[in-house]
């Protein structure tokens, strides 16, 4: 049988438990609440952060002014939160690549905590050193009490205008979510970052999950579809400077070119970049256009169909050079209806095709005489050296620069040996301070005449700046801007209130960015045109030019009086009177023709007219040829050019004289030879 013990226990044995309700319960108890109180004030600290601040105010002053020298902390400390205050509206660094602060903050901001540090500052300085609080008749607790309801409405409104946006962008990302980014959308598996609500509606980065920015720009109609929006709403380009599976899309609820842009005035041209803004991208941005860059001018080229814009454009581009001492040469073969304001306000203006090729031989003449003077020029490099020979072109160092203009240009480059003339301008004139700027409806290779040499042009002036508005044709898109994913031609003609579309396309230049544009508008160009000088050539290539630019005001003023103005002898190469350069046929042949027996070495005139002089009698033109060893075609040219200058007479039907000795007569065998 088991053994049994037993064990008695004492009060002093067992465990003492507090009794409810004394003193270590109320101990636990208060704990638990304390900890409590602080998780909700954290939980409100942002809500809560004026009512937190105006006690911890009241506090500080009643704490510093125990001591006799608190007052001294409080200030130091005041002065010390101004400092902090200055420093954060301010401050902006960077740590290599990384910047280390996405935004300062907004003015308002920046003068609601200036105002907080200083006046709660000055008030917690003031209670110290006058003994506190002072609870009863000091004026101490209402200026707490109106400091923490000041700052603190300001601090309630603000929270709830920042607050705002936020519906608006989570609706955003859940219809790119739902109709974009989802797995039969036309983007899957892409998501949306900075989204930005705009006056013109949103603006985001689309980032891809596969593939490039250009695979979202190719499905910009599909993207409209998706998000049940008119394609015209939207606008995809490429994001500059980031990541290549990034793009930037804006979503229009109207769009921001619609309203368009005045011109505001020449002084749009930085002359220390020679660039000019002349119209403003959707996103308000400017659209630069470079007149020179440091080596030299940009050529350029235009494009747009009727009512897309050209001229309009032209008048502004022609206003700022007018203006910025640029030497203006005008050619508008449409009888000069598309330019009429600068008729009389540019330096050289031509209003016919066969006008505009005597002004490509003379602009040649001054490419040539300024590359052998610059060629042998002295000037000093960025390092203080004294150089001879300049192998690129200053603006006004020492002459101005020479913008030669043509609109409608494929009837200047129909003419024979304008195709030729122009590839050799454009490739060379750069250097010698010369720019071209043709105008065409579209970028067809018809469009720059004939010949291999045409695609050669288009290719150089493409290079430099293309503007293209609405064209006519979604075949030529690409030829235009090559390598962009653009669509001129998808340009809509008018806006959804009936106003015209002018102005509206794409600009390749200084920004490169496959965007749409619009053009300022020049309303008064008359204004422009009849104010300031007219920038005119140095006098080293006005004699260069010869009588088709020293006659040039003569012909305009016979223009203006009704008549048919007359080139001079020497506005063409080859003489005025060359029917390959005046009148172009349609037969090929003929123009070679033509063009081969227009051919005559240097020095033809002169050797002709000193064989007349010196034979002292009529002779025939064969005679003429032989005894000086030129080509029929050469000698006929010759003398019907000393004719229009008084040197030579046509005595009879293939016999010619000098003026002196037309009277004299001839031998019976020069009339047998001429016959």
């Amino acid at each position: 049988m088991p053994k049994t013990i037993t064990v008695e226990k004492t009060t002093a044995d067992e465990q003492t438990l507090p009794a409810p309700g004394k003193r270590g319960s109320s101990r636990k108890t208060s704990s638990k609440a304390a900890r409590r109180a602080m998780r909700v004030a954290y939980r409100t600290r942002r809500g809560m952060a004026p009512v937190y601040a105006t006690a911890a105010q009241a506090i500080a002053g009643s704490v510093l002014a125990v001591p006799d020298d608190g007052w001294k902390t409080a200030l130091a400390a005041t002065a010390a939160g101004a400092a902090a205050t200055v420093a954060w509206g301010r401050w902006d660094a960077r740590l290599g690549k990384k910047r280390l602060r996405k935004r300062l903050p907004v003015r308002a901001d920046f003068i609601a905590a200036a105002s907080a540090v200083t006046t709660g500052g000055s008030l917690v300085t003031a209670m110290a050193a006058t003994g506190g609080l002072q609870l009863g008749d000091s004026p101490y607790p209402a200026l707490v009490g109106a400091w923490g309801i000041g700052h603190g409405i300001y601090w309630w409104r603000r929270g709830k205008r920042t607050a705002a946006p936020a519906p608006a962008l989570s609706k955003q990302l859940q219809l790119w979510q739902d109709n974009v980014s989802c797995s039969d959308g036309p983007l899957p598996g892409s998501g949306l970052a900075d989204v930005v609500t705009t006056d013109y509606g949103w603006t985001a980065v689309i980032v891809l999950d596969k593939g490039t920015w250009r695979r979202a720009v190719t499905a910009a109609g599909d993207i409209a579809g998706a998000l049940d929006l008119p394609e015209e709403m939207i606008q995809i380009e490429k994001a500059i400077g980031q990541s290549a599976r990034r793009a930037i899309i804006a979503v229009f609820d109207r769009n921001p070119l619609q309203d368009g842009t005045t011109y505001p005035g020449p002084h749009i041209l930085d002359k220390t970049t020679g660039q000019a803004e002349v119209g403003i991208f959707y996103d308000g941005k400017g659209a630069r256009y470079a007149f020179w860059k440091p080596s030299g001018p940009v050529h350029s080229v235009i494009y747009g169909a009727t009512d897309g814009g050209k001229s309009r454009f032209l008048d502004m581009l022609l206003s700022t050079e007018r203006h910025n001492g640029i030497v203006s040469w005008v050619c508008d073969p449409q009888g000069g209806q598309s330019l009429p304001r600068w008729r009389e306000a540019v330096d050289w203006y031509e209003d016919t095709a066969q006008g505009g090729l005597a002004m490509l031989y003379a602009l040649r003449n001054v490419m040539y005489e300024r590359s052998a003077r610059y060629s042998l020029m002295e000037w000093t490099d960025p390092k203080g050296r004294v150089l001879r020979g300049r192998d690129h072109f200053v603006v006004n160092d020492p002459d101005p620069l020479i913008v030669m203009t043509i609109d409608e240009a494929h009837r200047v480059l129909a003419l024979p040996g304008a195709v030729a003339l122009v590839l050799e301008i454009v490739l060379m004139a750069r250097k010698c301070g010369i720019k071209l700027r043709l105008v065409f409806q579209g970028p067809k290779a018809n469009m720059f005449g004939a010949g291999p040499e045409s695609t050669d042009i288009r290719e150089q002036l493409q290079s430099g700046n293309t503007v293209m508005f609405r064209t006519a044709s979604a075949l030529t898109d690409s030829i235009g801007l090559p390598g962009w994913e653009v669509n001129p031609s998808q340009l809509p003609m008018y806006w959804p209130d009936g106003t015209s579309t002018a102005g509206l396309g794409f600009i390749k230049g200084p920004d490169n960015r496959q965007a749409q544009f619009r053009a300022h508008f020049d309303r008064d160009p008359a204004h422009w045109a009849t104010t300031g000088t007219t920038p005119t050539v140095e006098p080293s290539a006005a004699a260069v030019t010869g009588k088709a630019y020293a006659e040039r005001l003569d012909r305009l003023a016979a223009r203006l009086r009704g008549e048919t103005p007359v080139l001079p002898d020497d506005a063409f190469q080859d003489g005025p009177t060359d029917p390959a350069r005046l009148t172009p046929s349609n037969d090929p042949i003929a123009q070679a023709s033509a063009a081969i027996a227009a051919e005559a070495p240097a020095g033809t005139d002169e050797k002709v007219a000193a064989f007349l002089a010196e034979r002292g009698r009529p002779v025939g033109r064969n005679t003429i040829a032989q005894e000086t060893k030129l080509t029929i075609s050469a000698v006929k040219n010759a003398l019907t050019r000393l004719k229009s200058k008084g040197l030579a007479v046509a005595v009879d039907r293939g016999i010619w004289a000098h003026p002196d000795h037309a009277k004299t007569p001839a031998d019976a065998t020069e009339y047998a030879d001429a016959a």
